[in-house]
């Protein structure tokens, strides 16, 4: 699950002092990953990629983070910017919890 994950990879990365995250919206399930060039199957739901982020945002070490690959021109419905925009209002919400 996402705390193993993020154990994982803070623990391979204990000796930076800072880390920066960039979350790809292409690791999304290609069902609902409309609006970005290169959708894969079986990939995250949003809730699980939510998840993710949020257990790495809890680390202080955490000193930047983004949302990359949402591509204006393939997201019709803006389905992908409103995922993506949820992602990030619950990495935010994380960050002005701690």
């Amino acid at each position: 699950g996402p705390e193993n994950v993020v154990r994982a990879v803070i623990r391979s990365l204990n000796d930076c002092t800072d880390i920066y995250l960039s979350f790809d919206v292409d690791s999304l399930d290609s069902a609902i990953s409309k609006g970005t060039g290169t959708p894969v199957s079986n990939g995250l739901r949003e809730r699980e990629a939510e998840d993710l982020v949020s257990k790495f945002m809890q680390n202080r070490k955490i000193c930047c983070f983004e949302i990359t690959e949402v591509n204006p021109t393939l997201d019709k419905e803006n389905l992908m910017a409103e995922i993506a925009f949820n992602i990030l209002q619950r990495s935010v919400n994380i960050l002005m919890m701690s």
